[in-house]
């Protein structure tokens, strides 16, 4: 298929993200690109201006640069958030990488209860944001191993002790597969939008057809852990 412009990742400005609706414009990194088999959706993928291969978990590689001015300092320090994270193959299109390193013995485990404070972007939407939990400095409290978290984000926590920042990119069949799944957006007209995308079925099946993927439905987490228990 033809390569797609849409993944240049050469955005300028420090600001990729300074607000909850403000577009990520440099999602991919500046060594990822795009591309469809020319079977339709020219619409479609003129109204998606981000569908990454790499992110989609169709050509894994390792990731550099991803969205490194897109975390916001309250989550990393900007020292922090280096130019070339390194991206770990989780397998099944799931990647992660740690921006902050963490602190202490303890570590979050496959069935742990962790207090999180996170961000969630949807890469399909120009990286819009569906939640961020600083806004109200609630934090997410997340039990993992029983089939209640997104599986993606679950399986990125496995491994990270306290402090720790990491970002971590879910391919949609392991992100959003039903409306109950933590973390829910807090926000209702957030929550329908983020849903109202990922879980519409006409759009899964135009996308297949096109792009080989259900790419719409692709999130990224940034997710730094604030205490870790053991399960009960």
């Amino acid at each position: 298929g033809a390569a797609l412009a849409l993944c240049a990742g050469q955005c300028s400005g420090p600001a990729a993200l300074r607000g909850r609706n403000q577009p990520l414009h440099n999602v991919c990194g500046s060594a990822l690109t795009c591309r469809h088999e020319r079977r339709g959706l020219r619409a479609a993928m003129r109204a998606l201006p981000l569908l990454c291969v790499a992110v989609s978990g169709l050509q894994p590689s390792t990731r550099r640069q991803f969205v490194a001015g897109a975390t916001s300092t309250a989550l990393a320090p900007a020292a922090a958030v280096a130019r070339d994270l390194q991206f770990k193959d989780l397998g099944d299109g799931l990647t992660v990488a740690q921006i902050t390193e963490g602190r202490g013995d303890a570590v979050v485990g496959r069935d742990s209860i962790v207090l999180v404070e996170l961000v969630g972007r949807l890469v399909g939407k120009q990286g819009w944001t569906f939640e961020d939990s600083r806004e109200d400095g609630d934090p997410y409290r997340l039990q993992l191993g029983q089939g209640l978290v997104v599986e993606g984000l679950e399986r990125a926590l496995v491994g990270a002790r306290v402090g720790e920042v990491r970002r971590t990119v879910v391919p949609s069949k392991l992100a959003y597969v039903d409306r109950v799944k933590e973390p829910v957006p807090r926000s209702p007209a957030f929550r329908n939008r983020l849903y109202g995308t990922v879980l519409n079925d006409n759009r899964k099946t135009q996308e297949t057809a096109g792009l080989g993927a259900d790419v719409a439905g692709v999130v990224a987490f940034d997710v730094k852990v604030l205490n870790i228990r053991p399960p009960r």
